[in-house]
């Protein structure tokens, strides 16, 4: 029992005893939930999620484009993570300080909690690091040295969390200090005090405006793991000053903040697709297409292979894979890209397959794949979630749209300023269409981005062709951009970066992206993650052409890109082998039956997207009238071309470290999927796949 004074009486059971006195605790430390929930938060980040334990790998081992690697950045990540530590340590023990009106009296005050609750929150933030290096260096082998950076840097957050705690404990009798006292307003708070949240204050406003106005190289210097820290320490003391406002004036600010960011979000929306000049443009269908292309490739001795690419998402594992998987191509035979008529692409490997246009487009006469390499290694993360986390954050409780604080907008920046950085021009900040001049000679294969429809749930499709009837419940992304104009004129007059991007809005990183009617598109894998229904509803078309115009020298074949290193191979009639060896990458396929009840319909939402992309690979080999058994062997001198396979399949592979799904890689994640261009295991046959399509190619030029 209670009295009015709020003090606890010994009476009742000693279960009473024990709920009464975690109520009080309770109560007692409510004012430091936001050091608390942010710890909780970090602590999640840095352990569990395969992206944060990545970004944690960086800091071992430098980021994939080696441009990019300061030595400074382990510095400020170090003073980052100090900075939340003293922040989470200080808004709490600030807090204390206060006598607020419904606070527990001194009388069911705990004093324990009160001088330990405060150290322990500042210890959390090293510690937590600390097990996410440990966790990262888990996925190295024993003789990689970047594994005793990881466990050196985890030992030094021990040894400061160590430190720290001491400090904290004995800081009074160190420096000299007086006792801690209780205070009601907050002009008697020490000056220290306040100058200490006047510094972060600063900071938390001196990178809101540096990620508002430049936001790709600011994040990309400091470096997503210090901006994380930073957004922590911010959070913490922002949160703990509201927190203090609500105490005071016994009214409901964060609440407050809430009911007026969920009003605001009817109209204040600011992730409009971005848009280019329009100009006018003749789009044609994929048959008229064909025609073109099928006068094009008549220079080259026939039969023609016709190539549709399906590469599936994946963040930047796809993204790369595909420049890997393409320019590796290109670079094998130049009269690869003569032979790919149409990429249909999903989330990253939409990504993937621009660059490679892109490339194709520009031709500056070095290597396609290394080209890949230095404009798909960046660090895209950091520009994203900066902007994310300060400026997109902020937007949330404005009541009117500011495109700059747009978090797609930082993320297609990014893309545009590593095309830039390498190939010296802007094309990827220039429109889409561009890519195919009208007056051009030159093939450049056609691009089938695949997004998803959030009204309807159905496809939306960004293509320099036609989206008609070849292709089942579409709509087409150009008629959505340009509601005025004619089928066959209208286009996506929107940056190459955009049109990419169209496909990859995967939540919560890339938001929905807003067309001039209000609908809104989010990324492809919503629908189907393979990218192979476009493919399949390609090369259905063409072949029917094929047989119905008795087009004999045309041989239409599908490469396959698979960038899951968990997911079994795809066989015409069922699934193959599983994969053998370490099982390091998350699987995307939810598993388990925690709160079965609850999470049965999120699962089978989640896994009928893969099936969907399943379903449509095995429906294109069960189309293609030559398909072969993938153990056929390819054709040689003694081996007619007709026994030659029409599908082919690039997949990955766990080996050393763990490939990540987000906007980022490290080195030995970039190293891992390059090596496997050029490689042969028990399943993955990448490199008999590539061989084989060459052997399709007429040779190139001498």
């Amino acid at each position: 029992m209670r009295n009015g004074s709020n003090l606890v009486v010994n009476s009742g059971t000693w279960l009473q005893r024990l709920w009464w006195k975690i109520r009080d605790l309770y109560h007692q430390l409510k004012p430091c939930r936001f050091s608390i929930v942010v710890a909780i938060i970090g602590l999640f980040v840095f352990t569990s999620v395969a992206q944060g334990i990545e970004v944690l790998r960086t800091v071992g081992e430098g980021l994939a484009g080696g441009s990019q690697w300061y030595e400074l950045r382990v510095v400020f990540f170090f003073v980052a993570l100090m900075l939340w530590a003293v922040c989470s340590w200080y808004a709490c023990r600030v807090l204390l300080y206060f006598d607020f009106q419904k606070a527990p009296s001194s009388g069911a005050r705990s004093k324990w909690a009160e001088a330990n609750v405060p150290r322990l929150l500042g210890v959390a933030p090293i510690v937590i690091l600390a097990l996410g290096f440990w966790t990262a260096s888990r996925r190295h082998a024993p003789q990689d040295k970047t594994q005793y950076w990881l466990l050196g840097f985890a030992g030094l957050c021990v040894l400061l969390a160590i430190l720290f705690y001491v400090l904290l404990a004995y800081r009074r009798e160190i420096f000299r200090l007086g006792p801690i006292e209780t205070v009601k307003h907050v002009d008697q708070l020490s000056r220290g005090t306040k100058a200490g949240v006047a510094v972060v204050g600063f900071i938390s406003v001196s990178l809101f405006i540096a990620f508002t106005i430049a936001p790709v190289a600011v994040a990309q210097k400091i470096g997503m793991g210090t901006i994380l820290l930073l957004a922590a320490s911010s959070w913490v003391v922002l949160g703990s000053f509201l927190v203090f406002l609500s105490a005071r004036w016994q009214f409901p600010v964060i609440s407050s903040l809430v009911i007026l960011a969920i009003i605001f979000s009817l109209w204040n929306d600011n992730h409009r697709i971005r848009t280019v000049p329009a100009r006018p443009v003749q789009r044609d269908s994929v048959i008229a297409a064909f025609e073109k292309w099928h006068t094009l490739v008549q220079k080259f001795p026939g039969p023609h292979p016709l190539y549709i690419v399906a590469t599936e998402g994946g963040g930047i594992r796809a993204a790369y894979w595909t420049g890997v998987v393409l320019g590796g191509l290109q670079d094998a035979n130049p009269n690869f890209a003569n032979h790919l008529f149409a990429i249909s692409g999903v989330s990253g490997g939409s990504l993937g397959a621009v660059v490679f246009d892109a490339l194709v487009a520009e031709n500056d006469g070095r290597s396609y794949q290394e080209n890949a390499h230095e404009i798909l290694s960046r660090d895209f993360l950091s520009p994203a979630l900066a902007v994310m986390l300060y400026p997109d954050l902020v937007q949330r409780f404005l009541p009117v749209p500011i495109a700059y604080f747009d978090r797609a907008r930082a993320l297609e920046l990014g893309w545009e300023k590593a095309w830039r950085d390498r190939m010296a021009n802007d094309r990827f900040s220039r429109s889409f269409v561009d890519l195919w001049p009208a007056d051009s000679q030159k093939w450049v294969p056609a691009l089938f981005l695949n997004g998803t429809s959030v009204e309807k749930g159905n496809r939306i499709m960004t293509s320099n062709l036609r989206v008609t009837d070849s292709f089942f419940d579409v709509e087409d992304a150009a008629v959505k951009l340009s509601p005025d104009a004619r089928a066959t004129q209208a286009d996506c007059h929107i940056p190459l970066s955009t049109a990419a991007h169209m496909s990859a809005r995967f939540t919560y990183v890339s938001p929905a992206g807003r067309f001039p009617d209000g609908t809104y598109i989010v990324d492809g894998g919503y629908f189907e993650n393979s990218g192979a229904t476009a493919a399949l509803e390609i090369v259905t078309r063409i072949n029917e052409l094929c047989a119905f115009k008795h087009i004999t020298d045309v041989d239409p074949k599908v490469i396959m890109i698979s960038n899951n290193p968990r997911r079994p191979p795809i066989a015409p009639a069922k699934a193959g082998p599983e994969k053998s060896g370490p099982t390091l990458t998350q699987p995307e396929t939810v598993h388990g039956y925690l709160l079965g009840e609850v999470m049965s319909p999120v699962k089978a939402m989640l896994n009928a997207r893969d099936a969907r992309g399943t379903f449509a690979q095995k429906a294109i080999a069960h189309q293609q009238r030559r398909f072969k058994a993938a153990d056929i062997a390819p054709p040689s001198k003694d081996q007619p071309e007709s026994l030659s396979r029409d599908i082919f399949y690039f997949s990955l592979e766990d080996q050393d470290v763990p490939l990540p799904l987000g906007w980022m890689l490290s080195d030995a994640a970039a190293k891992s999927i390059r090596g496997q261009w050029n490689f042969d295991g028990v399943v993955v046959r990448n490199k008999t796949a590539a061989e084989e399509i060459n052997r399709t190619l007429p040779p190139p030029a001498p």
